[in-house]
C-alpha cells in the first residue's frame, strides 16, 4: 500500500522546485521534477500522481498545450497552474481546463506557503475513501 503523496513539479524554473520541495520535505510526500513536456505525461501515464504543479514553461510545448491532453489522460487530477503570464488568455484557458490552483511566478515565500496549504487540502480530498452503499 502506498503511504507517501506523490506530486510531478513540472517546470524548467528549478527555483520554484527547490522553494517548494524545501517546504514539502515531510516524510508524507514525494516530490519529483520534471523540465520536458513528454517526462510529465509519461508520468502521468506510469506511476500515480497525487497532483500535478505545471508551469507553463517547458522544455518541448507549452505547459498551455498540455493541458487538454493531460485532462483527457487523467480527467480529475488537481492541477496547479504556475505563470508569469497575467492574461485574461491563461485565466480562461485555466478555468476551461479545470485548473485547481494558479500562482504567479516568482513565488515568493509566503505564496509557495499557500500553495502548499491549497496543495494539502486538494491531496486530502481527493483521497479521502468513498463510502461504500
Amino acid at each position: 500500500m502506498r503511504t507517501k503523496m506523490r506530486i510531478i513539479v513540472a517546470t524548467l524554473d528549478y527555483s520554484v522546485f527547490r522553494s517548494l520541495s524545501q517546504r514539502l520535505a515531510r516524510d508524507d510526500y514525494e516530490i519529483c521534477l520534471v523540465q520536458k513536456d513528454a517526462a510529465v505525461l509519461t508520468e502521468i501515464l506510469d506511476g500515480q500522481v497525487d497532483l500535478l504543479m505545471l508551469d507553463l514553461e517547458l522544455a518541448g510545448v507549452l505547459g498551455l498545450d498540455l493541458l487538454p491532453v493531460i485532462r483527457r489522460i487523467r480527467p480529475r487530477l488537481p492541477v496547479i497552474l504556475i505563470t508569469d503570464d497575467v492574461t485574461q488568455r491563461i485565466r480562461k484557458v485555466a478555468a476551461e481546463q479545470g485548473i485547481t490552483y494558479q500562482v504567479f511566478k516568482p513565488v515568493s515565500a509566503p505564496e509557495a506557503d499557500d500553495i502548499i496549504s491549497i496543495m494539502e487540502r486538494v491531496i486530502t480530498k481527493t483521497s479521502l475513501p468513498v463510502p461504500v452503499e
